[in-house]
């Protein structure tokens, strides 16, 4: 399978209108990949995954990066710490060249608000997620523009079904899954190991300072089976013996280790998103259904109380690597209200809304748009496009800027 990572000509791009670049995402990705790419003809490549380069650029910074070539990357750059980034920092102030420095880290430390503070209008932030569909089959996804444009691409004509998207869910996005065995043996044991590394004491300070390293993993699991579903603290509090401050910032630990993602609640106001209706998805379906032991043979059974949570979590984690390379800025959410309405995915782009529902169903109903259309009824011409995603391989109009259409609709 030859891979070709979308984000490429981005990071290109922003190289040669920032000081610096920072590519965040989770271990495993393809970061270390991607890197050797971009530098191919730019510049030499670095990593603190090294001990003895580690073991300099902790103990003096400013003599690690002195001692670098122009146009360096450095990968794992977290593992260098405070001390690092504040050399780094006096370095981008005494030049404004464009492109010094490619960063790559497998922790959200270089997105926290201390960086943007220290580095503003220095450094241009991305992220590589797991490879998206259209990555692993060599399309560039078009199915955001759909959106706004009110008219989505035409599906893949490789029609699939419910064992299809269930083998996609088991597989997950990360290369190794993508291109290895496909037995469940493999697939557990990857995992296992994965987790196990990614939430291991020494890598978790990395990201905070922790008081009981055993909640994190403890954390994680409840996490993966409230998959698409509403995180309520005093539940995971009470579930946890923990108290609610505690599994607050724990939840944060996750999603700075790229193993969670929470999706805030969508409002009008951009000023006021809600972070009271939050919704749960691990970063990647192939953790989240491990964690829930679940292989692709299971979900793919009609009575499987996973295979719609995952399916959504699934859509979700398309939708936000999709959103890594938009020429645009978007802002991904949900929409929940107190007379029970939902919404599984919204997206805002400038002024324009769409939405999205996620259906285990291979035949969508207009009452699967019933959300959605109120959604329209009250943005008016805000709301560009309503879309059921279903298992099913119809396209079908639900009624006025309301579509259903199948999943593999978003790598058309």
């Amino acid at each position: 399978m030859d891979i070709a990572r979308h984000l490429t000509q981005p990071t290109e791009e922003l190289l040669a209108g920032f000081r610096a670049v920072v590519v965040n995402g989770p271990r495993q990705s393809g970061k270390s990949t991607l890197v050797q790419q971009v530098q191919q003809g730019r510049g030499a490549v670095v990593t603190l995954d090294e001990p003895g380069a580690m073991e300099a650029a902790l103990n003096d910074p400013v003599g690690f990066l002195d001692g670098q070539p122009k146009q360096v990357a450095i990968d794992e750059f977290q593992r260098g710490g405070n001390g690092l980034l504040l050399a780094l920092k006096a370095n981008l102030d005494r030049s404004d060249d464009r492109g010094q420095y490619l960063l790559a880290g497998s922790t959200r430390f270089l997105s926290t608000r201390t960086l943007s503070e220290t580095l503003t209008g220095r450094v241009g932030l991305t992220e590589l997620l797991p490879l998206s569909m259209g990555e692993r089959i060599g399309v560039r996804e078009t199915f955001i523009d759909g959106l706004f444009a009110a008219e989505l691409p035409a599906a893949p004509a490789t029609h699939l079904r419910r064992h299809d998207y269930a083998e996609l869910i088991a597989q997950g996005g990360f290369p190794e899954m993508v291109l290895g065995p496909t037995t469940r043996r493999f697939r557990a044991t990857w995992c296992e190991s994965y987790l196990r590394t990614v939430t291991a004491l020494a890598n978790v300070e990395q990201a905070a300072e922790i008081r009981r390293p055993e909640l994190v993993g403890q954390l994680l699991d409840q996490v993966a089976a409230r998959s698409a579903g509403e995180i309520v603290v005093t539940d995971l509090s009470r579930e946890l013996q923990a108290s609610a401050g505690l599994v607050e910032s724990y939840l944060d630990v996750l999603e700075t280790l790229y193993l969670v993602r929470l999706l805030d609640g969508w409002t009008t106001s951009r000023t006021n998103r809600s972070k009271r209706r939050r919704v749960a998805h691990l970063v990647d379906t192939a953790l989240a259904a491990h964690l829930v032991d679940q292989n692709g043979d299971d979900l793919a059974q009609t009575d499987s109380a996973w295979f719609g949570p995952l399916l959504e979590s699934f859509v979700v984690g398309e939708l936000v690597k999709h959103a890594t390379w938009a020429d645009r800025p978007l802002a991904i959410a949900q929409y929940r209200d107190r007379d029970q309405r939902e919404v599984d995915v919204v997206v805002e782009r400038g002024r324009q809304v769409a939405g999205i529902e996620v259906k285990a169903t291979a035949t969508p109903r207009p009452r699967d748009a019933r959300h959605l259309a109120y959604l329209r009824d009250r943005l008016g011409d805000r709301f560009t496009l309503g879309v059921v995603l279903h298992t099913g391989n119809q396209r079908v109009v639900l009624g006025d800027r309301l579509v259903a259409a199948p999943v593999s609709t978003l790598w058309g």
